[in-house]
C-alpha cells in the first residue's frame, strides 16, 4: 500500500494501520492531505471510519430528537445517519449526539461493541 499522507512517518508503530486503512478507503485524512496521527477523534469522525468500513448503504434517521443534529458536519451527515439506526450511537445526557465531541476511551468501546454486535446479526 502506498502511504498518502506526508505527517505518517515510515516505521512508526501505527504506519502500517494507516496505509491499511487509507488503501482501503476506510480514512482519508484532512483536506490539507494531513492525517493527523497525534490528533483526538471526534465521535462523527469514528461513525465515518465504521461506516466506510461497513460498506454500509446510505440510511436516512430520524436525528429531530437529537437537541443538536443541525451540528453534524456534511460530510459526517450520512455517516451520522447510518450509526444512529444501527444503534451504534445512542446519543449522551441531554438529548446530544455531540458529533464533534471528543469520543472518550469508553465511548470508542461501546461503539466498537455495538458495530461489531450489529455486523454479526
Amino acid at each position: 500500500y502506498q502511504m498518502t499522507f506526508p505527517d505518517v512517518a515510515e516505521g512508526e508503530w501505527y504506519s502500517e494501520a494507516v496505509r491499511w486503512a487509507a488503501s482501503e478507503g476506510v480514512i482519508t485524512g484532512y483536506d490539507n492531505g494531513n492525517f493527523g496521527p497525534n490528533d483526538p477523534i471526534t465521535r462523527e469522525q469514528l461513525a465515518v471510519m465504521l461506516y466506510r468500513y461497513a460498506g454500509a448503504e446510505k440510511t436516512q434517521a430520524d436525528l429531530s430528537g437529537f437537541a443538536d443534529s443541525g451540528s453534524i458536519s456534511d460530510w459526517a451527515s450520512d455517516a451520522m445517519n447510518w450509526a444512529v439506526v444501527e444503534g451504534i450511537i445512542t446519543g449522551k445526557t441531554g438529548g446530544k449526539l455531540d458529533p464533534s465531541g471528543l469520543a472518550s476511551r469508553a465511548e470508542v468501546a461501546a461503539m466498537l461493541q455495538r458495530f461489531i454486535e450489529s455486523i454479526l446479526k
